[in-house]
């Protein structure tokens, strides 16, 4: 864990300000980002209460200025203000500051890397089969997957659903879906640049787990990664990153959320 946070990240930022790139054009969401130093700051309106969608990223001790801008960011449109910060840009002084400002440590994340395997990454004889969706190909059946899995009704969870397939159609991105009896059971995608790749989100409708399909995607993500690395981010002592450690990643870092003492 001796590389710089922000080294890692790179390309989990990458991906979120291509997402809120085309989230803006979509007038319903009222979709916002902007940057505050090194400090990366994105905002729903449509999805107050989601915090992956309404946080500041990467806040350290050098955007401590910029604090009261990120505030005002969230709050002028109603939203509470979340700031993420970390382990590496994590200190006394930066945790006292956002004390004095009204902030507590709510809750913590994890950011887990690996190396990328490629072929040398086996599959299972007996894991669930995983189709690759290919360009241009319809992927309705795929996010549906995800919306299922997610847990997402097309009633209650409609600006979500609208969200999510933004992030889910990026130009960049790998889509796979796990089959159970020839049927899907769940879903998952790669995103790529060509310095490192990005687990960039996955899931498994409910009836279909505890198949090995999350496992099994894993390792057809690791074996197509041909960038020197891959990162996933997740809550911190989650399933997920048990999961993910026995299939050969470690934590990079860990990111914690600080949310107002009002919250």
């Amino acid at each position: 864990m001796s590389r710089h946070p922000g080294e890692v990240e790179t390309v989990i930022t990458a991906k979120i300000d291509e997402d809120f790139t085309r989230a803006t054009a979509d007038s319903a969401l009222a979709a916002a980002s902007a940057r505050f130093g090194h400090t990366t700051a994105t905002r729903v309106g449509a999805l107050t209460r989601h915090p992956a969608y309404n946080k500041a990223r990467g806040f350290n001790g050098d955007d401590i200025a910029y604090l009261p801008a990120i505030r005002s960011f969230f709050t002028d449109v109603g939203i509470s203000p979340l700031i993420e910060v970390w382990a590496g840009h994590a200190s006394a002084t930066l945790g006292r500051h956002l004390a004095g400002a009204g902030f507590y440590a709510a809750e913590v994340n994890a950011t887990l890397r690996a190396t990328a395997s490629g072929s040398s990454v086996p599959a299972l004889e007996t894991e669930p089969e995983i189709r690759e969706l290919s360009n241009g190909e319809d992927d309705s059946i795929y996010l549906e997957t995800l919306f299922d899995g997610y847990g997402l009704n097309s009633e209650t969870a409609s600006a979500q659903r609208a969200m999510m397939a933004i992030e889910h159609r990026s130009p960049r991105l790998r889509r796979y879906l796990a089959y159970v009896d020839d049927r899907p059971a769940a879903a998952a995608a790669l995103y790529t640049t060509p310095q490192a790749a990005y687990f960039a989100g996955a899931a498994t409708i409910p009836a279909m787990r505890n198949r090995g399909c999350q496992s099994a995607l894993i390792r057809r993500r690791l074996r197509d990664t041909r960038a020197g690395q891959v990162v996933v981010t997740t809550a911190f002592g989650s399933p997920s990153q048990a999961n993910l450690r026995r299939l050969g990643f470690t934590i990079e870092h860990t990111r914690t959320l600080w949310r107002p003492l009002t919250q």
